[in-house]
Formats: structure tokens, C-alpha cells, sequence
């Protein structure tokens, strides 16, 4: 009778080491959205005029996307990113006057 309890620990003990095991696997992931930012105002693409040292050691250390549509605004571009559909379909159009706000309905990452 005392190796049943001894069992059911060790199985307990093992199933919460499972979780912890399988998420440690997964990427950790790390998006920088600027709001107002040129793709040529980093000194990484050629900018002469400013020096960018830490968000260029960050591009170079990570991925980089140089083939991309973005709004000329920053809450169509968010809702962009946030559903992977072009913003019209969400419901933004704006950053004001009810135009920033996604819809409720909309599912997102």
C-alpha cells in the first residue's frame, strides 16, 4: 500500500514536467512596431543623418522584413498586423473619430 502514494507522486511529478518541458521549445518572439518611422531613417539603410547603433545590432542579430506594405497611419497598420487581413476589412481606417477601433468580432493574434 505505501508504493501506491510513492507511484501517484512520481506520476504527478512527471505530468507537471511535461508543460514546462513542450514550452520551452517554442521561439520566443519579439515584434518592434515604430509609429512615424521611414524605412530610410535608420542609419542600418543608409541614413547619413542619424546614428541607430542599438535597433541596428537588433536587425542584424534578428530577422528583418524588406518586402512590405504598411498604412501611411499607425492604427490600420496595427489592425493589419494584428488580424494578417488588409485593414478595411477590420473596421480601421484612421486614427480618429471611430476610425482607430477594430471590430469586436474580429479575431486576432
Amino acid at each position: 500500500m505505501k508504493t501506491i502514494p510513492g507511484f501517484l507522486f512520481l506520476l504527478f511529478s512527471i505530468l507537471t514536467l511535461v508543460p514546462a518541458t513542450l514550452d520551452a521549445r517554442k521561439p520566443n518572439v519579439i515584434v518592434i512596431l515604430t509609429d512615424d518611422q521611414g524605412w530610410g531613417d535608420l542609419s542600418l539603410n543608409g541614413n547619413t543623418n542619424l546614428e541607430t547603433p542599438e535597433i541596428d545590432a537588433l536587425a542584424r542579430a534578428g530577422a528583418r522584413f524588406d518586402r512590405f506594405y504598411v498604412c501611411p497611419v499607425c492604427s490600420p497598420t496595427r489592425a493589419e498586423f494584428l488580424t494578417g487581413r488588409y485593414h478595411l476589412r477590420s473596421g480601421v481606417f484612421s486614427t480618429s473619430a471611430g476610425g482607430e477601433r477594430i471590430d469586436l468580432d474580429e479575431m486576432t493574434i
